[in-house]
């Protein structure tokens, strides 16, 4: 994640967690497959319910594509085989968190500078104005260069906290707080992140340290010992001396989407 240039927008409104409709196309997707021709597939055979055409328009262009079929369509590749594994949404739900950060920077700040701290600190609730201020300080810090109205931040903020429910860090809304869930990074989630950073490049200091392990509230001390947990059977070994170093026993991130739907 580029901690240099990290100016907010509001395409997050498009589509919040979106877990079912990802699923959804996750299944009929297929590599090669044009947005165009996605979209037509999913109106054609009515997989989202109830959406007009505009909307799976919107699902399809505005958050699959650009959070899913990046880096032409690995992610999207890597979660359709995990789909094809009998892999469940309940264990897809913090991948879909993952790369719907990654891809709205809003959403993943607030997740780490926002979420994370309260929940650290024992807090029980989340309120509608801890996202409308976190936008007005992303305004004053430059982090969104244009000004939005009292109207847009109310909304944006909402649509943050609508996204915190869907990927389950927060619970339904009770007058204007939203109750705070336990939250337990899954063994699945771990390797998974661990073996794309890998495969994509990272050295394993890089992996240790990336602040992606951030929006699962780990620092690098806590991915360390998860690692160490996880060590062995079959996925990667970690060796801790002057420096941490870790033997890869997946070759390819094909072989690691075997490990993580055990």
């Amino acid at each position: 994640m580029n901690s240099v240039e990290r100016e907010y927008n509001t395409a997050l409104c498009k589509g919040q967690g979106m877990l079912p409709e990802t699923l959804r196309l996750l299944q009929v997707w297929s590599p090669g497959m044009s947005s165009q021709q996605l979209a037509e597939k999913v109106r054609s055979q009515g997989l989202i319910p109830k959406a007009t055409s505009q909307r799976v328009s919107d699902i399809v262009n505005r958050a699959f594509v650009p959070r899913y079929l990046g880096k032409d369509g690995q992610p999207a590749g890597w979660l359709r085989a995990l789909v094809q594994r009998g892999v469940g949404v309940e264990r897809l739900n913090q991948l879909f968190l993952l790369y719907t950060a990654r891809e709205h920077l809003i959403l993943y700040d607030f997740i780490r500078e926002i979420y994370w701290p309260r929940y650290s600190a024992g807090a029980q609730f989340l309120f509608r104005e801890d996202s409308v201020n976190f936008i007005k300080s992303a305004q004053a810090t430059g982090r969104i260069k244009t000004r939005w109205t009292e109207g847009n931040n109310v909304r944006i903020g909402r649509y943050l906290m609508s996204a915190l429910c869907d990927f389950k860090l927060i619970g339904d809304p009770q007058g204007d707080r939203r109750p705070i869930l336990p939250f337990t990074p899954q063994a699945s989630t771990v390797i998974y992140l661990t073996h794309e950073l890998h495969f994509l490049g990272a050295s394993d200091a890089q992996i240790l340290n990336h602040t992606d392990w951030e929006l699962f509230g780990l620092s690098s001390s806590d991915v360390l010992n998860e690692l160490r947990r996880l060590s062995g059977q079959g996925r990667f070994i970690v060796q801790v001396g002057d420096i941490v170093r870790i033997s890869w026993s997946c070759k390819t991130m094909e072989e690691c989407l075997d490990v993580v739907a055990q």
